[in-house]
């Protein structure tokens, strides 16, 4: 039900970062910060995505700038410390923020602290505790229509635990995929992408020992998929109206029977299918609960949605997040993952 590859901090940065950019902060009048923007999900290897904010124009546009001079330092109650690298890779370069990881991987049930410090921006701290495994009990999906648009109708059933108080997260994105063409010539392997092997392969094809070989490679590339609900218990419905697209969808147990819920939904299959390869990939649906603090903080951000563009921005309030001395937040998570393929690949 998970991915079978590390899955970055990439499904909390996809809108967050966007928003920053577009006053997210925009009664922060002090200097330029510490940001965190981190999901930390049980199995996930440990990737803290680090930036400061830089002031520009009149004061009130937050932009990030990456960091790499930062000391990073990420410690679990068990005793466990870990001094964090920053990730120099060909895959990081695209991200906004710089990544400080380890081979670790997070736990449920297990509280985390993360300090940083940095020689000019000082020092930032946060605390987080991964909640215990997110229990779906089943779950079930047909397609349907909605308002004569195609959708996935989803229907679960979740199951809390007695003696605690949680809040459960579910969004949907379609991650792209790489395809790849190999072939094996005289012993060698060739990749197609390249330029020797796209010449190599317009001679050599139609020789019956040339075999082409098709893969499909994840790219830490996502597009957001909207999701709608008329559930009058979930919580988007105090901020947002149930004719319109969400993001997330969130939903709190104290409205639980027995300690179980009934949750239907749909996503919207807009990009479900393409014939573009490079907007091909697969559709995770994630079902996840979320520690108090990250849920908090996607509400807000959630809410955001419908705030900009109906009010003022400089009348907005920053989210509130659990990063002391700097911006962001940093929340634990676990998640159970469904993966659905409908291009044709």
């Amino acid at each position: 039900m998970r991915m079978t590859l590390q899955r970055y901090y990439v499904f909390l940065l996809i809108v967050l970062l966007a928003g920053c950019k577009k006053n997210f902060f925009p009664d922060t009048e002090e200097d330029d910060k510490l940001v965190v923007l981190s999901e930390a999900t049980a199995g996930d290897i440990v990737r803290i995505p680090v930036a400061r904010t830089i002031r520009a124009g009149s004061g009130n546009l937050i932009q990030f700038e990456k960091i790499n001079d930062a000391t990073v330092v990420l410690s679990e109650e068990s005793g466990g410390k870990w001094l964090l690298r920053a990730d120099k890779s060909q895959q990081s370069e695209g991200n906004p923020a710089s990544i400080f990881y380890i081979r670790q991987y997070f736990k449920p049930n297990t509280t985390y602290t993360l300090e940083i410090s940095h020689p000019v921006l000082g020092n930032a701290r946060a605390v987080t505790r991964i909640p215990d495994p997110v229990q779906v009990i089943t779950l079930d999906t047909s397609s349907e229509l909605r308002q004569g648009k195609p959708v996935l109708q989803v229907k679960l059933i979740l199951k809390d635990l007695p003696d605690q108080i949680e809040g459960f997260v579910i969004e949907a994105v379609k991650q792209l995929l790489k395809i790849r063409k190999t072939f094996n010539y005289q012993g060698v392997k060739y990749d197609c992408d390249t330029e020797e092997g796209k010449k190599l392969y317009e001679k050599v094809q139609h020789d019956p020992a040339v075999k082409l070989h098709k893969d499909t490679i994840p790219l830490q590339k996502f597009l957001r998929l909207n999701l709608y609900s008329r559930d009058l218990n979930i919580e988007n419905l105090k901020f947002d109206g149930s004719d319109n697209a969400f993001r997330r969808i969130f939903l709190s147990d104290v409205n639980f029977l027995n300690n179980r819920y009934e949750l239907t939904f749909s996503i919207d299959k807009e990009f479900f299918v393409t014939g573009r390869d490079e907007q091909k990939g697969r559709v995770l649906l994630q079902v996840k609960s979320a520690s108090r603090e990250l849920y908090k903080y996607l509400i807000t951000y959630e809410k955001y949605k419908t705030d900009f563009g109906s009010i003022p921005a400089n009348q907005l309030s920053s989210p509130a997040g659990n990063v002391q001395f700097g911006l962001g937040v940093f929340g634990g998570s676990t998640q159970v993952e469904k993966m659905y393929y409908f291009d044709d690949l």
